[in-house]
């Protein structure tokens, strides 16, 4: 990944002649709610409310790094370690989400573009699992667009 191994110098030809960059787009939506529920044990309709989450971030445009699946995976995997559920009214998973997505969307970002992304973070939260409360057996609420009308200006 040539963006996270950039360094002070150059790389050398003879090096780069034989490396091979290829540009690859995240995994589909369903792809990457089966990987988070396999890595992380979480419940499927759980797994789906935090892709969307980490989806609808990334369609924001609001981040300095775009959220991996690796994300999605480090925040059920929180979860499950915190006894937290997936729910816009319990502050350990609003917690996780902040601390999780800012720090992988983030490496240098101004405290402006940091604050701006934990908004955009808190709105796809209370979206995604809007008039949701508890674990388990939840409907994944259908969620077009995942960007606020207040966000879509960025």
């Amino acid at each position: 990944n040539p963006e996270e191994y950039a360094g002070v110098h150059r790389s050398q030809d003879a090096l780069r002649d034989r490396m091979i960059t290829l540009d690859l787009d995240h995994f589909d939506e369903e792809t990457e709610v089966r990987i988070t529920e396999s890595k992380s044990g979480l419940a499927n309709a759980d797994a789906a409310r935090i892709i969307k989450i980490v989806r609808g971030l990334r369609d924001s445009d609001s981040y300095e790094f775009a959220p991996t699946i690796r994300g999605c995976i480090m925040i059920a995997k929180t979860l499950a370690v915190r006894h937290a559920s997936v729910d816009k009214d319990d502050p350990v998973f609003r917690q996780i989400c902040m601390d999780i997505l800012s720090s992988e969307t983030s490496r240098i970002g101004t405290v402006e573009s940091q604050s701006r992304t934990r908004e955009v973070i808190l709105e796809l939260i209370d979206q995604v699992c809007q008039g949701e409360n508890g674990g388990g057996k939840r409907k994944t609420k259908t969620f077009p667009g995942l960007v606020h009308k207040d966000t879509a200006a960025l």
